[in-house]
């Protein structure tokens, strides 16, 4: 992912990245970055949006003083063409809305983020749109729609 999406996102929800933190200026959004296609960005963009509003609202139930929930981005990145998103902390709503993301990851093409023609290559598993595929985006040999 380029890193001004990366920084975007470090930036719209910072305490997900606070343990990066080296006098107070964020190091590197993750060690080795947002390891996958732009396409992604909105999907992802969506489930920290999603995780941050529950950590809000588990705050809002207890007081914040008292409250040590909190959620840790580790690394996210792509592997067998779908979505990877590893945190450390959460629950099982958080885990439960990562799983929903990284199946979503499979319908969605990681170049353009279209919902298209989504299918998968063959050898080196990337999910990608038919148009995207065409264009030669990706060196790829087979490309197959997935169900």
């Amino acid at each position: 992912m380029k890193i001004e999406l990366e920084k975007k996102m470090v930036e719209k929800y910072p305490k997900f990245f606070e343990y990066l933190k080296e006098n107070k200026e964020v190091i590197t959004p993750i060690k080795f970055g947002f390891e996958c296609g732009d396409g992604w960005y909105n999907l992802i963009n969506t489930l920290m949006g999603c995780i941050y509003q529950h950590i809000e609202n588990k705050k809002k139930e207890v007081s914040e003083k008292d409250c040590d929930y909190s959620v840790h981005i580790v690394q996210i990145k792509e592997k067998y063409g779908g979505l990877r998103f590893y945190i450390y902390g959460g629950d099982d709503y958080v885990n439960g809305m990562i799983s929903l993301a990284e199946n979503l990851s499979y319908k969605v093409c990681e170049t353009c983020g279209s919902m298209n023609n989504v299918g998968q290559t063959t050898g080196w598993i990337y999910t990608i749109c038919k148009d995207c595929y065409n264009k030669g985006i990706i060196n790829a040999k087979e490309w197959k729609l997935n169900d």
